[in-house]
């Protein structure tokens, strides 16, 4: 569904409509990545980011060198501390280049959800726990803000104390 779409290079928005829809997106998204992403979650929905597709993506691109770098700001470990998760794994195998960290209490009232590709490619949420959402594969302004943000608040969390506790 997203094979024409190349990150960088396609700049059509689109609206889409579904976890299918939404699905492919993010994993097309992360699997042209070749840097960085950035996910900003409410649980990292284990119906977007629990899967193998999304955690192989992610682990091509934690392999893909030094300067690889993905970051998940989640605002409850709960889920993933009682059922588990492909990308919490990954981030302790691969520790230097995946990072999770806890969204500290004064952004807890974000209701959105997002991921960006390399500073260039988004999919966005208005509302993190449905499946309607706006991506772009190379819109670098609107990139740009949502890395802003996710920077502010990355600055202000910490890591989950839950999450570190289940790896020792």
């Amino acid at each position: 569904m997203f094979d024409q779409y190349v990150l960088g290079v396609s700049e059509s928005e689109q609206e889409l409509e579904g976890i299918e829809a939404v699905g492919g997106a993010t994993l097309a998204l992360a699997g042209q990545a070749g840097q960085t992403l950035e996910i900003f979650t409410r649980d990292l929905d284990p119906r977007l980011y629990d899967t193998p597709g999304f955690a192989d993506a992610c682990a091509r691109l934690a392999c893909n060198g030094r300067r690889a770098r993905i970051r998940i700001l989640l605002m409850d470990d709960n889920p993933v501390v009682r059922h588990g998760h492909r990308l919490v794994e990954l981030s302790r195998r691969l520790s230097s280049f995946v990072h999770i960290r806890l969204v500290h209490e004064d952004y807890r009232h974000c209701t959105h959800a997002y991921l960006v590709a390399d500073g260039r490619g988004y999919c966005y949420r208005e509302q993190g726990d449905r499946y309607q959402a706006v991506i772009n594969f190379n819109d670098v302004l609107r990139a740009r803000e949502l890395v802003d943000e996710f920077d502010e608040v990355w600055e202000h969390s910490r890591p989950s104390a839950e999450l570190r506790r289940l790896h020792l």
